[in-house]
């Protein structure tokens, strides 16, 4: 397992989840992703091959964390689960399928191509001239926030972060030790995206800030 604490229904911590984690997995892994708020619906089951790994997921948006131009995607047929429980696809379908695919190969998979499906953006950020919008997208067990910004979009011009309309200066660091006391750090992650952190703090609980909440980084 990677994870049962994702946020309940959230699709954007699905995906940083799934996408901070996946590669480090042999290749030909099956990936069984189970953030399904429409379960029992009419939404599909999407088997997605990227060249390397296998992911089974709900058609809702959590694909978008894949590269696009990498993968094949397909809808799977599941007349044969008939019988399973509306509420509990993760356990009478998604597993059974990863299943089957680790033992007897993709040909077991009853599928189509698909190509209509939902794209969630990941991650998410709006540039503008001199600030930039993005969400909180994970917040670890010290309150470091991880915002939904690339490592390569990090720029020592990045002075003032906003919350709910209150402005905090953000010093640039590269460890945590670095930062005096009371004061907020921003650093490239070991995730791949962009830290908002205290020196042994909880900054989510400083800033008052949940995972998927709005904030904007400001340049000087």
């Amino acid at each position: 397992d990677i994870c049962h604490n994702v946020v309940p229904y959230s699709i954007e911590h699905a995906q940083f989840m799934l996408a901070t984690s996946y590669s480090y997995f042999p290749e030909q892994t099956v990936f069984v992703v189970v953030v399904d708020p429409g379960v029992g619906t009419q939404r599909k089951i999407l088997l997605v091959h990227d060249g390397r790994y296998y992911f089974f997921m709900p058609d809702n948006g959590i694909v978008g964390c894949l590269p696009q131009d990498a993968i094949y995607v397909w809808a799977v047929e599941t007349h044969e689960f008939s019988h399973a429980s509306s509420t509990f696809h993760g356990r009478d379908i998604f597993a059974v399928l990863a299943a089957q695919l680790a033992k007897q190969g993709i040909s077991a998979i009853q599928r189509k191509e698909y190509t209509d499906y939902l794209i969630y953006p990941f991650p998410f950020y709006e540039i503008e001239k001199d600030r930039i919008h993005v969400k909180v997208m994970h917040i670890d067990r010290f309150g470091n926030c991880i915002l939904s910004l690339p490592n390569s979009k990090y720029s020592l011009q990045l002075h003032t972060l906003v919350v709910n309309n209150k402005g905090y200066t953000v010093y640039h660091c590269k460890t945590y030790a670095q930062l005096n006391n009371g004061t907020i750090g921003i650093l490239p992650g070991s995730s791949g995206f962009i830290e908002i952190c205290m020196n042994q703090n909880d900054c989510s609980k400083y800033l008052a800030v949940s995972i998927g909440d709005r904030v904007t980084l400001h340049y000087e």
